[in-house]
């Protein structure tokens, strides 16, 4: 994955711990169809758009907006889902139930957390590139 122009493969740099349990990079070569290219672009497309769905999540939680939170973070747990940021998708999941139950004081740390996970995979894609 993410080969092109040289660069290494994701799995040289990741424990197989790590792949296991916060992001399938198959998933994302899969999607991507191989092209290592349009996977960093999916890639980017992801961390952006889920760095913009935690500052609206801040937004919500802030003011207690639980449809809100709900909504944005059943949307953010598909879009993890699709390219293989699957422990972004579970906390996310955490996220949207605990709103759809009205507990949301567990939801700024799992903001963080989900926040983390971005930082982490962001960090994996600047390495490659």
């Amino acid at each position: 994955m993410l080969k092109a122009h040289g660069r290494q493969d994701y799995t040289d740099t990741l424990s197989t711990e790590t792949l296991s349990t916060e992001f399938d990079w198959q998933q994302l070569q899969q999607l991507a169809g191989g092209d290592a290219e349009f996977e960093a672009e999916l890639l980017a497309m992801f961390l952006n758009d889920a760095r913009n769905s935690l500052r609206l999540l801040e937004g919500a939680i802030a003011s207690k907006k639980l449809e809100t939170i709900e909504s944005v973070a059943h949307s953010l747990r598909g879009a993890s889902a699709n390219v293989g940021a699957s422990a972004i998708a579970n906390t996310a999941f955490e996220l949207e139930h605990a709103a759809r139950a009205g507990k949301t004081f567990s939801a700024f740390g799992l903001v963080r957390e989900i926040d983390s996970y971005c930082q982490k995979i962001q960090a994996q894609l600047q390495a490659q590139i």
